[in-house]
């Protein structure tokens, strides 16, 4: 999601701890040091073991769904879940994940649980452990609308997440560093243990198969006629790339801060969400993956205040369309 209203970068608190264990995950075919870990619902670092249901956890499937695989869908906007309207067959509001708004439904066989987390980090994190925890997913995905920070994407392209990160601003990393601390990651603790890594990476089965879905959905589309687009470039049909999705709580729109991130952290692209639901995701061992549409590349076209809202709708309907594909077929 990118934000209804514009937000700079603001100041970001630094107290550090000076002792923190950082674990680290083998990656098949590599030495046991890594830099990630993978979304996978499997082991993913040293000395994992999936632990019993959490106390007061719901049953692993919905009311009336009995022995159905179930996939959770996360959004953050009301103009990122409408398009699912169409596309998700049996459509009724869930009370189970009261007082988040939640839906449930069928596509094709599958069946679907959508829930609207608004923004951000502390709405997308809680709206995820709501959702691991009442109705256990089999898989979670998490999309909309995101911001380029690649200069070649334009609105109406695809990017499936292969990793998510964090986003911290390049100068309190330098800061951190040049105060002799480790960069600030993503943290969290699972099983007495601490887990702190730069990034957490999607299954490759699953990003294979989004980008094979978004190839032959993107194509059902006309080229982007939404706002955003740069005035001295024609306009092109939608492409999709695999790559890392930043996530923060705010919304870059100063070329140099854009291109700072994408050298520090090599992002395809921007939103509020993504990492922090794969977060929550990779401490319960739920797999997870994000898709993003772009709504706008602030550093090729600025986009004006009253035209974001239509840019999110506009890219909420071709996340949707992938989204709603891939949660039948994963």
């Amino acid at each position: 999601m990118r934000g209804a209203t514009r937000r700079i970068q603001t100041e970001v608190d630094t107290p550090a701890q000076r002792h923190e264990t950082h674990l680290h995950a083998p990656e098949r075919g590599q030495p046991a040091e890594r830099s990630a870990i993978q979304v996978t619902g499997k082991q993913d670092w040293p000395g994992h073991a999936p632990g019993p249901a959490s106390p007061g956890a719901g049953p692993r499937t919905l009311r009336g769904m009995s022995g159905d695989r179930l996939a959770a869908i996360i959004v953050a906007m009301d103009e990122e879940l409408a398009p699912f309207r169409a596309l998700v067959g049996g459509w009724q509001r869930l009370t189970a994940c009261a007082p988040w708004e939640a839906y449930e439904g069928r596509i094709g066989r599958r069946r679907v649980a959508l829930l609207v987390s608004d923004c951000g980090p502390v709405n997308a994190g809680s709206a995820t452990e709501r959702v691991i925890l009442q109705l256990r997913p089999e898989v979670i995905l998490n999309g909309g609308s995101a911001g380029a920070h690649d200069p070649e994407l334009r609105p109406g392209d695809v990017v499936i997440g292969s990793r998510c990160c964090i986003l911290y601003p390049p100068a309190l990393q330098d800061h951190r560093r040049r105060r002799g601390l480790h960069p600030k990651q993503i943290r969290f603790r699972r099983d007495g243990r601490r887990v702190h890594v730069p990034h957490l990476e999607a299954d490759p089965a699953h990003v294979a198969r989004a980008l094979i879905v978004a190839g032959e959905e993107l194509p059902r589309f006309a080229p982007w006629d939404g706002p955003g687009w740069p005035a001295s470039e024609p306009r092109r049909p939608g492409r999709a790339i695999t790559g890392t999705i930043g996530s923060t709580d705010a919304w870059h729109v100063d070329a140099d801060d854009i291109r700072a991130h994408r050298e520090v952290y090599g992002t395809a692209c921007e939103d509020m969400e993504s990492a922090f639901v794969a977060q929550v995701c990779a401490l319960h061992a739920i797999p997870f993956l994000a898709v993003r549409a772009i709504s706008d590349n602030e550093a090729a076209a600025r986009l004006p205040e009253a035209e974001v809202l239509p840019a999110i709708a506009a890219a909420g309907v071709r996340a949707a369309a992938v989204l709603a594909r891939l949660a039948a077929e994963i």
